[in-house]
């Protein structure tokens, strides 16, 4: 950490890893302890178009027909390809939920299972459809709690899209969770996930004032004395790291000029004519876990990028109509393969950001994995067979590099996939989820 005065308050400004810091190989700290690892969970509401509308059973429009290492993307997944970070992303098809084999409710069924690998509990709907509550820890709290006290932050939790459904029980309103009945409501507002992440940064006595600046004047002087102890690179590398920090302020503080109010108090960022501003919120979103994971400030984070049952409006694929209304309806089957295509490239947006960072002899997201899914195979049919999943970075070494498409012939558990992605940040780990939706055995076919 930097460290400094600023109006009599002390601040500090973490350190992305410098090459000082490591080993003669630059795959480790000096004192022999491994680079930090990171796991974040991403979702997106009501899962993707089928392949074929007069055959539903035909499954959906998302994994390459080819398996193994060089796989073609598919248009779903070309946006990964055309920020270059397909190389980092392992395909998963095929796959079951264990923890949802009573398939008691389509959605619940698919979001509570594939990331906690706990079936969910049944709440009393009160005037709902249906409600439920996560029968145990969503994978990310799970690390989370194996990763406790490493970190300032033991987890942030972001979302994107505001149109969330609030009524049917925090399985789908929410997407971290400690356990049943301790959802975690994620920062919507980028301002509030910067306060949560680099609170320190702010003056006590006068928390409105946008004074982060300032704290990169007070750590200068620190700043000046590392200088002096390293090398050429590093001191490249300082400069760069303050300069986005600066930048990152920026973008946050003109993100939204003249925006009207949601028409929902609860709702924190603000859209502009109606309309939400996805990509922009989204990009602040992806550097600012970017930032947190290279300072190691935390380790572990979720983003909601849609949620589920979610009534986002692609406004920029020039739809006007919720998400999951589409999904519900085959006449608008392109529609929701467009909505797929835009939202792959927002996943695209993070790694690309997580990519950037530079860390050791390569980068964060080599040090990170990530886990994409959903909470049905298609809104179209309530399925939980063979989701859209992706697992995406290097896992600190543990992750297969360039990535595969593996595609299960027995419909494997989802949990093994839990099981691998806890794995990169606790080799000890040995389960994932519980009650019939456990595993003991890990997807080897993405572990290097």
């Amino acid at each position: 950490m930097l460290r400094g005065m600023l109006g009599g308050s002390a601040v500090a400004l973490g350190l992305p890893v410098l090459e000082a810091m490591l080993n003669g190989n630059g795959d480790a700290y000096a004192n022999g302890d491994g680079l930090p690892c990171r796991l974040v969970t991403w979702f997106f509401g009501n899962g993707c178009a089928v392949a074929d509308v007069n055959n539903t059973g035909a499954g959906i429009r998302f994994a390459p027909s080819e398996t193994g290492p060089g796989f073609t993307p598919t248009p779903q997944l070309q946006p990964l390809a055309d920020r270059g970070v397909l190389e980092y992303c392992s395909v998963l098809s095929g796959f079951d939920i264990a923890a949802a084999a009573q398939h008691r409710r389509g959605h619940h069924d698919g979001v509570a299972g594939f990331f906690s690998g706990y079936p969910f509990i049944e709440l009393p709907p009160g005037g709902a459809n249906y409600a439920s509550k996560f029968g145990g820890p969503s994978i990310d709290q799970v690390a989370a709690e194996r990763l406790a006290g490493q970190t300032v932050i033991p987890s942030v939790e972001l979302a994107i899209s505001k149109r969330i459904v609030g009524g049917e029980g925090p399985t789908l309103q929410y997407l971290s969770h400690q356990g049943p009945d301790q959802p975690l409501a994620p920062f919507f507002d980028p301002r509030e996930a910067w306060n949560k992440l680099f609170g320190n940064f702010t003056i006590p006595d006068d928390p409105d004032k946008p004074a982060r600046l300032s704290a990169l004047d007070a750590v200068r002087e620190d700043v000046q004395r590392l200088q002096m102890r390293v090398g050429a690179n590093d001191r490249m590398r300082l400069e760069a790291h303050l300069d986005a920090v600066a930048q990152l302020r920026t973008q946050i503080d003109s993100l939204a000029p003249a925006c009207t109010l949601p028409p929902q108090p609860t709702q924190t960022n603000d859209d502009i004519d109606g309309q939400e501003q996805l990509e922009a919120v989204n990009a602040v979103m992806s550097e600012l876990l970017a930032i947190a994971f290279a300072c190691d400030i935390t380790r572990v984070g979720s983003i909601q990028f849609t949620g589920s049952v979610g009534y986002t409006v692609f406004n920029m694929l020039g739809l006007d109509r919720g998400h999951h209304d589409l999904t519900h309806d085959a006449a608008e089957n392109e529609a929701i393969d467009q909505a797929t295509i835009f939202t792959i490239g927002q996943f695209a947006v993070l790694l690309e950001a997580l990519r950037n960072m530079p860390e050791g002899d390569g980068n964060v997201l080599d040090n990170s994995c990530i886990l994409l899914g959903s909470d049905a195979a298609a809104g179209l049919t309530h399925s939980v067979f063979d989701q859209p999943c992706i697992v995406a970075g290097g896992g600190g070494g543990s992750l297969v590099h360039p990535g595969v498409h593996y595609r299960s012939a027995s419909g494997e558990n989802t949990s093994d996939i839990l099981l691998s992605c806890l794995q990169t940040v606790d080799p000890e780990a040995t389960s994932a989820g519980g009650d019939i939706g456990v595993s003991t055995t890990p997807c080897t076919a993405i572990l290097a």
